[in-house]
Order: C-alpha cells, then sequence, then structure tokens
C-alpha cells in the first residue's frame, strides 16, 4: 500500500527519489483536511482567483475549466496554483463558512453536527437573544416517545418563576398579538384576547385553586349564553287553549326542568326530571300553585283536563306547556340540561 487508508496520504517509500515532494503532498493534504474550511457548498461557478487553501463542496452542475468535468459532491481544494480532489472520509467535520455551519460526513452523506448544549437554535430562520428558539414551518409535531419507548403520554411544560411572572402562550396575526392562553401574572388560568397585541382583555379565568370559572369582560349578550348553555327560555304569554313549545333541537334523555309561572294563582310551577327522547318520560319531582297534568307525547291546546296548566315531553326533543286556565298565563322555564 502507498497511501494512507483514509486520507490517502502519500507514503515515503524505500529508495525513492525526491521524497521531500511526497513528504510535501502529504503536508498539504493534511493542511487541507485538519480543521477542514469550506468556502461554501452551493456556489457552482469555479472562482477566477481563487486564494491558496480555499475548499469547496461541488454542487450539481459545477462549471468552470477545473470543475466542469468533476462530480457533484466533489471536495476541491485550491493549492499550489491547482484544484485538487480530496477524499471524504467518513467522520470528516468540516466548518462550511457561508452556513455558519458545522457539518460531519456519515455514511448518509453531510449532516450538520449537533452540539450536546446550543444558545440558540434557529430552523428555516434565525434565532435571536430574546427568541432563542425560532422555527418557520407550516406545522410542528410534538408526540409521544415510542423509541425509547417512553411513557406513551407528551406533555408540554411551560413554567414561570412565580405567580407574577408569565407562562403562556400568545397567537399572532403578522406578528401582533391577538390571542393568549395560559398563567399570566396572577393565580388564574386565562384566555385573553387583544386588538393591538398590547392591550389584553381576559375573557375566560379559571381559578387554579378550585378550577371555577368567571368571566371578567362580561358577556357580548348574556341571554345569548344563556340560550346557548338551555339554562332559561322564557315562554312569554301563553293564551288560553294553546300551547307553549320549548324546542331542544334534538333528543334530549335526560334532564331536569323548572317551569315557573307569573303567579301561582294562575298557573302551577313544577320541577320535572324529563326524557325527551324514543320512550319520553316526565316524573314531577316537586310542585306548588295551582293543578297541572302531565303526560307524554302531543298537545294540541284543548288535549289535556281543562281548567289547569298540562305539561308534556315528546320524543324528538319539545316540552310542552298547555294553558287550560281560562285566561292567559306567562311561564319561564329553567331547562339543565
Amino acid at each position: 500500500m502507498d497511501t494512507t487508508a483514509r486520507l490517502g496520504l502519500p507514503y515515503l517509500l524505500p529508495n525513492q527519489a525526491q521524497k521531500h515532494v511526497t513528504l510535501n503532498d502529504s503536508l498539504s493534504h493534511l493542511d487541507a483536511l485538519t480543521g477542514l474550511l469550506i468556502r461554501s457548498r452551493q456556489i457552482s461557478a469555479e472562482p477566477i482567483s481563487p486564494s491558496s487553501g480555499d475548499a469547496y463542496l461541488l454542487p450539481e452542475e459545477s462549471t468552470g475549466a477545473n470543475w466542469t468535468s468533476l462530480p457533484a459532491g466533489a471536495l476541491v481544494c485550491f493549492q499550489e496554483g491547482a484544484w485538487r480532489v480530496l477524499p471524504i472520509p467518513i467522520g470528516l467535520r468540516a466548518w462550511v463558512a457561508d452556513e455558519a455551519t458545522l457539518v460531519v460526513m456519515s455514511s448518509e452523506g453531510w449532516v450538520t453536527a449537533a452540539p450536546a448544549r446550543l444558545s440558540r437554535l434557529g430552523i428555516e430562520t434565525d434565532a435571536d437573544p430574546t427568541n432563542r428558539l425560532a422555527v418557520k414551518s407550516d406545522s410542528v409535531l410534538f408526540s409521544h416517545d415510542d423509541v425509547t419507548p417512553g411513557t406513551g403520554d407528551m406533555r408540554q411544560i411551560i413554567n414561570r418563576l412565580d405567580a407574577d411572572n408569565f407562562a403562556s402562550i400568545i397567537f399572532q396575526t403578522d406578528h401582533v398579538g391577538g390571542g393568549e392562553i395560559g398563567l399570566s401574572g396572577d393565580a388564574g388560568f386565562d384566555l385573553r384576547t387583544s386588538p393591538d397585541g398590547a392591550d389584553f382583555q381576559t375573557g375566560l379565568r379559571l381559578r387554579t385553586s378550585d378550577g371555577k370559572a368567571s368571566f371578567p369582560a362580561g358577556f357580548s349578550d348574556p341571554l345569548t349564553l344563556l340560550g346557548q348553555l338551555k339554562l332559561r327560555y322564557s315562554a312569554a304569554t301563553i293564551a288560553d287553549d294553546t300551547v307553549a313549545t320549548i324546542d331542544f333541537g334534538e333528543p334530549v334523555y335526560g334532564s331536569t326542568i323548572l317551569a315557573v309561572p307569573n303567579s301561582l294563582t294562575s298557573g302551577a310551577a313544577v320541577f320535572f326530571f324529563a326524557r325527551m327522547a324514543p320512550t319520553p318520560s316526565l316524573s314531577p319531582l316537586f310542585s306548588g300553585g295551582h293543578a297541572f297534568t302531565h303526560s307524554t307525547g302531543e298537545l294540541t291546546g284543548t288535549t289535556g283536563t281543562d281548567g289547569g296548566i298540562n305539561f308534556s315531553a315528546t320524543s324528538d326533543g319539545r316540552f310542552l306547556i298547555e294553558n287550560r286556565r281560562g285566561y292567559a298565563v306567562t311561564y319561564t322555564v329553567y331547562a339543565f340540561k
């Protein structure tokens, strides 16, 4: 063997003439490969006036008198007035100057050499002293560990110093904050919004001590919230021999309903357990005021007992109040669904 196994350095052979030439050739190899500095791996045009020691990794379709014939991925170095192709053994490390990146040759090709600890990391963007981790991507995936393997859990932890600090996630539009969720400088877990990224208003707060909710900013329409939660419904005035229908829009398989008249002398106040689904049922839990009846199925206005108030539950999610008192009655219904 006339050369070394990894770097291809020529050996000095017995009885060799001009041994200094061979030694100098080996030193030139070592000068280039030890602490290898690659100017670029993106420049495809051969430089007109390279400096001695300049090294490049050739990309696809390189051009120039010397580069055109060389394959993509070749490592070339300008030494003693000529371009030399250098060996690339597995494990060779190099600093790529125009990328400010340390790379290493692996069995799969050049890969970025990641140190055990980084002060900053930018992925497709630049990190800075404030945003020391910066990522530009259509999505970011955090998945449970099925390699080690792990527990199957996946929890992202955001840790703050104390209750006066923030531990939150901010949502932006064109880098202007519009929403924030998390622990925002107090003992509550908040959902906050902002028109300008500076002035945030808390819409929902969950108290960390017991999980109870409050709405510091109030409601744009309180009745809308009550309606969505199906807590309160005004049946308004029910004329004599007519029916008021409270339609939940879907079968209800179990709820409690409190029907309250404007006066106990005009109608009955009744608290029911109701099933308004296939095989409907309506069971009074307590009652007060005037006489009433309860049933299941349709009421038409004159179906139930005359002189009283009649209630019914249907199979398709409706609660019915039939007025047969002989005069108009007003009812409010509270439904806990």
